[in-house]
């Protein structure tokens, strides 16, 4: 696959995730335990995957192990956080969750802040994003509930600017060209 059709995948990715990250969020604060909530999450995670490959190919020119090391670490997070939706009950999981699944967002949250092609906010979005997703893991291990839903919050919410953001990078075609 030519990265022009890459990125404009991985872009269009990025920006059904956000659709769907709002549905999950507005289905599970309505339903609860609706099946909807988990089928919606479930295939966001899977529509995330073709974005962090995309991620994977922009940033191994600077750095081929850190870049692979975030898509690698990906599987495993995408899994356990399947696993996790499919578990709602296992505290344990969902924390452990939250701890895979920041690594991926660290590890090109910082490639992006030492890349010249990507804007140094993105790389804010995509590092606090991953930072709040392992406060929430950590907050669920030491039993801190408060701490934990804040944190989680905040991993939602710049999540989201941090894929809108790259819907825009990726399909306006800048990448693919540089």
């Amino acid at each position: 696959m030519a990265n022009k059709n890459l990125f404009r995948l991985a872009g269009w990715c990025a920006l059904v995730a956000v659709l769907l990250l709002v549905a999950v969020f507005v289905t599970l604060s309505v339903a609860p335990t609706s099946p909807a909530g988990m089928i919606l999450a479930i295939v966001g995670v899977l529509v995330l995957t073709p974005v962090f490959y995309a991620l994977y190919v922009t940033h191994r020119a600077e750095s081929a192990g850190l870049s692979l090391a975030g898509f690698v670490l990906w599987i495993p997070a995408a899994a356990v956080d399947l696993y996790s939706l499919a578990n709602p009950a296992n505290t344990f999981l969902y924390n452990l969750d939250c701890i895979l699944f920041s690594l991926p967002f660290l590890i090109f949250g910082f490639l992006a802040y030492r890349s010249a092609r990507m804007p140094n906010g993105l790389a804010v979005m995509g590092l606090l994003s991953g930072i709040f997703y392992l406060l929430t893991g950590v907050a669920g291990f030491i039993g801190s509930a408060t701490l934990g839903m804040v944190a989680s919050l905040g991993s939602f919410v710049f999540m989201v600017i941090w894929l809108v953001w790259l819907w825009r990078i990726f399909v306006s075609g800048k990448l693919a060209t540089a």
